[in-house]
């Protein structure tokens, strides 16, 4: 698996607004441990790199 940038602007930008509503959902429903899940979130959008993405286009070439 390569790391390689293979997000689109509009895929970093929805990570984001995922990872934002993750967190606030977490914090006003009072479940602290649901912010947690947002971490992916945020290095995803982040790094412009998606691991399922790179996985699966590997897997296609194959």
């Amino acid at each position: 698996m390569k790391f390689e940038y293979n997000l689109s602007l509009a895929e970093v930008i929805i990570s984001y607004l995922l990872m934002m509503a993750v967190v606030i959902i977490g914090i006003f429903t009072g479940q602290t441990w649901l912010t947690i899940l947002a971490l992916p979130l945020f290095l995803r959008g982040l790094l412009g790199w998606c691991p399922l993405k790179s996985f699966l286009r590997g897997q296609s070439a194959n």
